[in-house]
Order: C-alpha cells, then structure tokens, then sequence
C-alpha cells in the first residue's frame, strides 16, 4: 500500500483541481486501467444509492490529499485515500471485487435512520438560515435600488441589449438549401453574421466585465464600474454590476472562457469572403455545438449559447445536421 507516486505528482501546494468533466479527471493517467474503473463504478454506485458525491478535499502528511463523500456537503464517508494502486475507504482498502463488495456494505452500514433524521435536521436549520439570508439581502438590494431611482430615470437603469440567437429554421433552410448547391449569400450572411455578432459580443463584454468595466448599450460607452458596482454613463443610462451579470447569464451569453472555439469562429468568420468559406465557418461552429453535445456535458450546452429554441429543439436539429436524423447512431452517443 504505498502513496508515494500521488504525493510526489500532488504535493501539498499541489491541490488536485476539478474539471468541467468531473473530479476524476485527474486520475486518467494515474491509475490503471482496472483500478480507475472500480473507483469510478463506486462512486457511481453510491451517488445512486444514496446520492453522495465526492467532495471536501483535504491535506495530510501521511495520506496526502484526501477526499470525502458527502450527501448535499454533510459527509458521510470522512476518509476516501488515494494510493499508487488502489483506493482505501476509512480503514478498508480496495483493490477487488470482495474488497470493493465490504466497502459498499461499510458505507450502507453508516447511512443509518440516525444520519439521516440528523441530515433532514440539519438540512432544515440550513434553509432557515438560507431564507432569512435571502430575506437580509433582498431587503438591502431593495433599499439600494430606491436610491439608485432618486438620482436617475428609471427606463435609463439596466437596459441591456444582446445579440440574438441563430434561428432554427434559418439554419436548416441554410444547409438544406447548400445540399442541392443552392448557394443563398444572403442567407449564408445572415446565419454568420448573427453568430459572429453573438460571440464577439460575449467575448468582448467578458473582457470588459472582467476587468471591472461595462459596455453602455445605449451609447457603447466603456465605463469603470467603481467599488459599490453601480455607474452612470455620460449619456444618461446607469448599471448595477451584478444586474449586468445576471443578465448576461440568463441570456445564455457565450462567455470567452466557457468554449474557446466562440473566439475561433469569430477569427474564421473575419477571414471568410467567400460563401464556401463563409460555409465552412459555420460548419466549424456547428461541429463544435455537436462535439460539445456528445460529451455529455450537464451544463453549458454551447447549443443553448448560439442557436435559439429549448434543449430538446437544437440538439435535434444538430443532430440532424450531422446524421440526416435526429437521432444519432448508437455508437454516436
């Protein structure tokens, strides 16, 4: 049972990050084959069981960093140690299907009526707590807020503007009318433009906003947000950082950071002149919708971020885009 090779690859100022892909993602190359495996199908197993997740990293000397699994951050499972070949659990170590068998049984041995009458309890103070927070804050924004209004005019106050979404059917049109070489220009502008628009807007604004700064829709005025967050433009109109942000998000704006291919396809889109070209730019940034569809990401469907309709609506129509169907081959998915 040695650990020796995950101590020396994550020191103690070596903190294992999580990925958008998960926290396994870290132990690809660090484990064989088998081991990440029945590490993998544990932790899916009890995420089934008892809906557990693998949380609250930790350092020590003598294990090094070690994790926890825990239902909604109430740990149930305190010690989940890492080695160079296996995996223990409190004082049980896995290295086969017996030892993975008596861990399952050790962890259904700690969910006990007792965890999680104190869990429901627990639970119930935290939402308490949550609520009465909610309360505090709502009533402050509220009070901020009707000093905001007595120094401007109410319509002037967080009034933003983004860059539509790429209709559906103007897509499909698109590429139905390209596969009977039916080269339409202005509709092949149309579907570029409006994605090159959207995403250098959501690229540059990023930018801005990272660096304390808004982009005036009024009047595209750079203004410095100052320490409260809030700031009128010379023209008149006024803007609540984190208003600006919410908006942001709940229009599925494509962030600079969230995909890199949005800012490739704005350097594609700048360089097409032709309609092939321009074709092939818009392909790119489909392809780059679909891979990001199959890799089963839970959040940040990049569809949602540049094509308008539901969930269920654009992976149909990227789908059929790529198969002729909405449905893609098993060996697809």
């Amino acid at each position: 049972m040695n650990n020796t090779e995950w101590k020396k690859r994550f020191s103690k100022k070596n903190r294992p990050h999580n990925s958008n892909h998960g926290m396994l993602d870290f132990w690809k190359d660090f484990w064989t084959s088998d081991i990440l495996k029945m590490f993998e199908d544990f932790s899916n197993e009890l995420s089934t069981r008892y809906g557990l997740a693998l949380t609250h990293i930790s350092y020590t000397e003598t294990y090094g960093w070690k994790f926890s699994f825990s239902l909604s951050g109430f740990v149930l499972v305190k010690n989940v140690h890492i080695f160079d070949d296996c995996f223990g659990i409190d004082e049980i170590i896995i290295r086969n299907k017996d030892d993975y068998q008596k861990a399952l049984s050790y962890v259904d041995s700690l969910y006990t009526d007792d965890f999680i009458k104190d869990f429901n309890e627990k639970i119930s103070i935290r939402n308490k707590k949550q609520v009465e927070r909610s309360k505090r804050l709502a009533e402050r924004r509220k009070n901020e807020l009707n000093k905001i209004l007595e120094t401007i005019e109410p319509e002037k106050l967080n009034k933003f503007k983004w860059s539509p979404k790429v209709s559906r059917n103007d897509i499909k049109r698109l590429y139905d009318m390209n596969a009977k070489f039916i080269y339409n220009e202005e509709l092949v502008d149309k579907v570029g433009y409006t994605f090159y628009a959207r995403c250098l807007q959501g690229r540059d604004e990023t930018i801005l906003y990272e660096s304390g700064k808004v982009l005036c829709h009024n009047c595209k005025e750079i203004c410095i947000f100052p320490t409260g967050g809030f700031v009128v433009c010379p023209c008149g109109y006024a803007y609540i950082s984190r208003e600006y942000r919410t908006s942001f998000n709940r229009n599925s704006m494509p962030s600079r950071s969230a995909t890199p291919f949005f800012n490739e396809f704005i350097n594609k889109w700048v360089l097409a002149k032709t309609y092939h070209e321009k074709m092939l730019a818009i392909d790119y940034i489909i392809h780059e919708c679909h891979l990001n569809m199959i890799s089963n990401v839970k959040r940040g469907f990049a569809g949602l971020n540049l094509i308008e309709g539901t969930k269920k609506q654009v992976t149909a129509l990227i789908l059929e885009l790529a198969y002729g169907d909405t449905e893609a081959p098993p060996d697809k998915l």
